[in-house]
């Protein structure tokens, strides 16, 4: 029997505390996709801190709120807001397209430096 500690990932009781952890960077981020990550932090801040959100990234809550009212998949909804981000911040491509990995990267390690505010990802 030969115990390496560190190499595999123990399993996590629910997807919400690896969430947590990757988006702290606890968890290395070639183990998930840092724009899933980027996703569900950005999700996260907009059901729970979204002034902060407005205010970091100079969005209005108004178009936080018309683009959570599109007759789409709130998925996408979400995803268009990310994307805002980007475009706001100038991850921006060749042709005008958002680079999705830059945007995902920024929004991440400005959450881990606390750039974005004091944010507390439990209940307390």
């Amino acid at each position: 029997m030969l115990d390496t500690p560190g190499v595999l990932w123990p399993k996590f009781e629910s997807e919400e505390v690896a969430l947590n952890l990757a988006f702290t960077g606890t968890i290395k981020e070639d183990i998930l996709q840092k724009t899933e990550i980027a996703y569900s932090l950005v999700k996260f801040l907009l059901e729970n801190y979204p002034e902060k959100l407005c205010n970091r990234y100079g969005i209005t809550k108004e178009y936080i709120e018309e683009t959570l009212r599109q007759e789409q998949p709130e998925n996408l909804n979400i995803y268009e807001i990310m994307l805002e981000i980007g475009r706001k911040r100038g991850c921006i491509i060749s042709g005008g397209n958002i680079d999705e990995e830059k945007t995902s990267r920024m929004i991440l390690d400005e959450f881990k430096n606390g750039k974005i505010g004091k944010i507390t990802l439990d209940n307390v």
